[in-house]
């Protein structure tokens, strides 16, 4: 019980997960487990907690539900004077050795994660949503993202989407999740993170491909309110698609540079395509919204 600074050490640098790449997105299904109840296909501390009366996974309802009849709830308690982060995964959890190990064979190169989210903030502090691809050798990150909270409270269901960021070109061969209601080293007492209706995004049928040569200037990336387009020596067509390939803004864009306002916009993750008059593709590519 007192290696659990360790095991959140051990899990902010990543391991490996166990399960389906993608559990019980929506946190419908529970068993009890004696006294609580525990989400089906995820691991989290409370074996390890309970005895001692102190829960860091629960079942959220009613209000603190985003669909359905649940969500995940993680609270980050004290336990025998360590604080231990609420975290749920896919891998198993080992409290000695601490860390987390197993794996989930998969060979899928999704664009991103998506899903709903609200966090309350105690100090500072920030929760977190992760996942890893791992290659063939089980210690190579081909790819990662976490989304982050942020330090601060966020008290109604906010959707979120982060693009995986991809560091090689090598085979995907395992797969890890993890929510945790703390994101530091640091965990702060009663930080807590509500998780519901996770996805899993692949734009691979929407015919946009993730980048073409620069003929523009895209920028910024991220962007808060207006994007800038530059350096187009003839008329184009810029369209805006949604992370599912939904076409949601199209302008028409004069020779030289443009600004668009998408202050209209929810944050997330977005394509765009560009042509000119006789439809060709000039570029493609994708940019993220974070008002």
């Amino acid at each position: 019980m007192k290696n659990f600074t360790l095991i959140i050490a051990y899990i902010l640098f990543g391991m490996f997960a166990q399960a389906q790449v993608l559990p019980n997105p929506g946190f419908e299904n529970w068993t009890a487990v004696g006294s609580y109840q525990s989400p089906n296909n995820w691991n989290n501390l409370n074996p390890n907690t309970s005895p001692l009366g102190v829960l860091t996974c629960l079942k959220a309802t009613g209000a603190d539900v985003h669909s359905g009849s649940s969500a995940i709830k993680l609270v980050t308690k004290s336990v025998l004077g360590q604080n231990a982060n609420g975290i749920a995964t896919t891998g198993t959890i080992s409290i000695a050795p601490p860390g987390v190990s197993g794996g989930v064979s998969y060979s899928g190169r999704p664009d991103s994660i998506a899903g709903w989210y609200k966090y309350t903030s105690v100090g500072g502090d920030n929760g977190f949503v992760q996942l890893l691809l791992y290659g063939v050798t089980g210690t190579d990150t081909v790819g990662f993202i976490r989304f982050q909270t942020p330090a601060a409270t966020v008290g109604t269901y906010t959707r979120f989407s982060a693009a995986i960021v991809y560091y090689s070109t090598n085979a995907v061969d395992k797969a890890q999740w993890l929510l945790s209601s703390s994101g530091g080293f640091t965990a702060v007492v009663n930080s807590t993170l509500f998780v519901d209706d996770l996805e899993l995004i692949t734009n691979n049928t929407n015919g946009i491909a993730p980048i073409e040569a620069n003929f523009l200037n895209i920028s910024p990336n991220p962007v808060s309110t207006e994007l800038k387009i530059e350096n187009f020596s003839a008329k184009l067509q810029f369209t805006i698609y949604s992370s599912i390939g939904e076409a949601i803004k199209t302008e028409s864009l004069l020779k030289g540079n443009s600004v668009l306002d998408l202050s209209s916009l929810a944050n997330g993750i977005y394509y765009f395509s560009a042509v000119d008059a006789e439809k060709n593709s000039i570029q493609k590519g994708k940019f993220i919204l974070a008002h």
